[in-house]
């Protein structure tokens, strides 16, 4: 049995007392808040939230942000429907964070405007973390702000960091489509990087795509020993059936990469960027390594301050995986899924 050591403030009088995972994924859903963020960029983006906090809680705690894939924006809240990222609001999840709990965030790209997550929504989900630590500041930890996603969210999560990395102490980027370029790796170097990604994945190829964006970081990144890459055969659903295929690893993060009744995901290779070879033990995960990073970061917008590298190359790249996502969400609604 694993028994955390927490500060004595992570339960103190008035602390939210989370649901545990028997609740079941909807009655976790049910815990999360909507709101709309100030438009920013030619966009106000609707977001959801849980908090861990309770009325007089003083305690600081973590921001989770978790950036949907395609085909998950098509309305308002179905980025939390569609999603078993709830589970990190369960009582089991929250207690392994070392202040007792953490706010996790889940915003929605307009897909039903065929807007999809692109440094075009910059701006906007900027306002969307800004929004939230308004209504939250005195409860979030600003030095521990998180941000990951899957597919189209990863790379919009490498788009973010790359552009405003003063917010964020880590990031977990899943299956990234592969429009990332050095100058961006370069950019958000004091980030520390977890990146998830299949040996198989039939969209993203490894050795093109995901080993040279690894060779990136290792060669940028100023806290390498922090930097992780876990790198899947073959992506199992949490019960141990294959997943619907080796792209589609957003369960693998909703679990925490350990199914929840402590038994290891099968299939998996992790390594950091010292070169060693990690044997990651229930619960020891995304949230344990969460719990070792942070930023200096302060609360001041970054507003106009982003450092995105914008190049022709880059620009081009980006025309063609916007026009990409369109066609491949346009089949989606057209076949139902």
């Amino acid at each position: 049995m694993c028994v955390l050591s927490l500060p004595i403030g992570a339960f103190a009088a008035g602390r939210k007392t989370a649901l545990p995972t028997s609740a079941g994924i909807q009655a976790l859903r049910d815990e999360f808040d909507s709101f709309v963020a100030p438009e920013e960029g030619g966009y106000a983006l609707d977001y959801c939230c849980y908090s861990p906090a309770g009325k007089n809680d003083s305690v600081k705690y973590p921001l989770v942000i978790f950036l949907h894939g395609i085909g998950h924006g098509d309305y308002v809240n179905s980025q939390l429907d569609d999603s078993d990222m709830p589970y990190w609001a369960s009582s089991e999840l929250q207690r392994r964070f070392t202040s007792g709990g953490a706010f996790i965030l889940l915003p929605r790209a307009p897909e039903d405007k065929l807007v999809y997550w692109s440094t075009s929504l910059l701006e906007s989900l900027r306002a969307v973390i800004d929004d939230v630590i308004d209504r939250y500041g005195k409860n979030i930890d600003l030095t521990r702000i998180y941000i990951g996603g899957s597919s189209a969210g990863a790379e919009m999560t490498w788009d973010m960091i790359a552009a405003y990395p003063e917010y964020f102490a880590g990031a977990f980027p899943i299956a990234a489509t592969g429009n990332t370029t050095a100058g961006e790796v370069k950019a958000c170097s004091d980030v520390a990087i977890w990146m998830i990604s299949s040996k198989k994945d039939p969209i993203i190829n490894y050795s093109l795509v995901t080993l040279p964006l690894w060779n990136n970081v290792l060669k940028y990144n100023s806290q390498p020993e922090k930097c992780r890459l876990s790198s899947f055969s073959n992506v199992t659903e949490p019960a141990g059936s294959a997943a619907s295929d080796n792209h589609h690893m957003a369960k693998v993060v909703t679990y925490d990469l350990h199914m929840l009744d402590g038994s290891i995901y099968p299939d998996v290779e992790t390594i950091d960027g010292s070169g060693n070879t990690l044997t990651l033990k229930s619960p020891n995960g995304l949230i344990y390594w969460m719990n070792s990073v942070s930023s200096s970061y302060n609360g001041e917008s970054a507003e106009g301050t982003g450092n995105t590298v914008v190049t022709f190359i880059s620009h081009i790249l980006n025309l063609v995986r916007n026009g990409f996502l369109k066609v491949v969400n346009i089949f989606q609604r057209l076949l139902g899924l």
